[in-house]
């Protein structure tokens, strides 16, 4: 493992357990969670299930209140990757919340697809709040053995 790398996980491994126990804090003694004062992350995930069939790979994401405009789908080197913006609406009146636990700001979600994709079929369709979107599986070649005539 290369040197910089070794060093990003070993502080990976030590703040984990202080990240969680700033969640703790956070959330018990100021009613708050990471949207407002502290994140672990640039980036937010949303709930994601991802499932496979017999003909495809299934992905459906919850976004409510981000608009279709904002999502971003790329699919490259077998990572699907969903990127966009749920922008906060700047209140009217004063909020002391009690609980945050909705999540404003740019979002990522990248999964791996392990299998081959008819890259000329795939779907994205929004509605309701939830993303789906669906890759069919390549169809793969024969499996039957084929006699080449050397000539």
């Amino acid at each position: 493992m290369p040197w910089d790398k070794k060093v990003k996980k070993e502080k990976r491994d030590l703040l984990g357990p202080l990240e969680d126990e700033l969640e703790f804090f956070f959330s018990s003694f100021l009613g708050a969670t990471y949207p407002t004062l502290y994140r672990k992350e640039l980036s937010w995930k949303p709930p994601t299930d991802f499932y496979e069939t017999e003909g495809e790979f299934v992905i459906i994401l919850e976004l409510a209140q981000i608009k279709p405009e904002e999502v971003q789908v790329t699919f490259q080197d077998k990572v699907l990757a969903i990127r966009g913006v749920r922008k906060t609406a700047l209140p009217e009146e004063q909020r002391n919340y009690h609980k945050m636990e909705i999540n404003y700001g740019p979002f990522e979600q990248k999964l791996v697809i392990l299998g081959d994709v008819d890259m000329e079929n795939l779907s994205a369709h929004y509605s309701d709040g939830f993303l789906e979107i669906r890759l069919p599986k390549k169809e793969k070649g024969s499996d039957e053995v084929i006699d080449i005539k050397v000539e």
